[in-house]
């Protein structure tokens, strides 16, 4: 039964990706309302960093109602309106998932309908023209039908920069950071419980895949984190690094408020307008992640990591 339910929400969402952009119009609102990316490696705080801006500013945002129907996400928002009743978040997530219908979403099947699934890296050569074109459409769609900034975080756009880039020019990208060794730490811990398991891959694989996955679970977590954030430093030197912040993951921690002003100083210079929703953000978030593996392995993670 469940099969068969998943199967027909599947054929609903073909049919309406083919009419979202069939019936787009010719209106080009992205110059208007350009997109912002929160991109990074997996475990970098992205999930919180998108929390705290959703609640802090009137962004639209794919929720998870959103993407029940990922096929049309704009039409939900232009029939339904579900941001309308978007509670105030309580800033907590399992592995990157939120809960609550109106909860931000990273919603990876929307973002399937343009890029391919493997290799998960695509440069600019190996994007599929046509697909960047609807991609285009739909993120004009969306805009449309929020009337506002939309502000996306789905990490593996960070795996895809140049062709989002070359075909959404208007786009800006936010670029969250955390010291090296706790984020290959934090990988570690969510190996262990999804996998019950260090040595199977999580997440997001850069272009060395099948080099790194011939290290040991402590090398690979490290090299996962630090090729990614290598990348997004490679492509964004590409883009040209105007286009992009970069946020500490200690520092917006420490400092909730001050980075929200950064990050509201680098919208301004595009001209981004984004409203003040509410002042209920803490100042201070727990940096800190409690690490449920032996000392031996922390170790073997923290000596690699300041070797390299």
């Amino acid at each position: 039964m469940r099969a068969g339910c998943s199967n027909i929400l599947r054929f609903l969402n073909s049919v309406l990706s083919y009419f979202e952009i069939v019936l787009s119009s010719a209106n080009d609102n992205l110059r208007k309302h350009p997109p912002i990316f929160i991109i990074g490696a997996p475990r970098s705080g992205s999930t919180l960093l998108y929390q705290v801006l959703t609640d802090y500013y009137d962004f639209g945002y794919l929720s998870n109602i959103h993407c029940r129907f990922w096929g049309a996400p704009s039409w939900v928002e232009r029939i339904f309106h579900p941001l309308r009743w978007r509670k105030q978040s309580d800033f907590t997530s399992t592995h990157g998932r939120t809960s609550g219908l109106t909860a931000p979403s990273e919603c990876g099947a929307y973002w399937y309908r343009f890029f391919r699934r493997f290799p998960q890296y695509v440069p600019l050569n190996e994007a599929d023209p046509k697909k960047m074109k609807r991609l285009r459409q739909s993120l004009n769609k969306l805009a449309q039908s929020f009337n506002r900034p939309v502000l996306f975080k789905n990490n593996f756009c960070s795996l895809r920069l140049q062709p989002i880039y070359k075909f959404i020019p208007e786009s800006l990208f936010i670029f969250i950071k955390r010291d090296l060794e706790e984020n290959a730490l934090s990988l570690l811990n969510v190996r262990k419980s999804v996998h019950g398991r260090y040595d199977q891959w999580w997440s997001m694989e850069p272009p060395a895949i099948e080099k790194l996955k011939n290290m040991e679970p402590c090398q690979q977590v490290v090299e996962q984190a630090k090729h990614i954030n290598s990348l997004i430093k490679y492509d964004s030197s590409k883009i040209g690094i105007d286009r992009f912040i970069e946020i500490e993951y200690s520092e917006f921690c420490n400092d909730v408020h001050g980075q929200l002003s950064r990050i509201n100083c680098f919208l301004k210079r595009y001209e981004v307008k984004i409203i003040k929703r509410t002042s209920k953000i803490p100042n201070q978030f727990t940096e800190k992640e409690e690490f449920n593996m032996s000392e031996e392995l922390i170790q073997k993670v923290h000596d690699y990591a300041n070797k390299i």
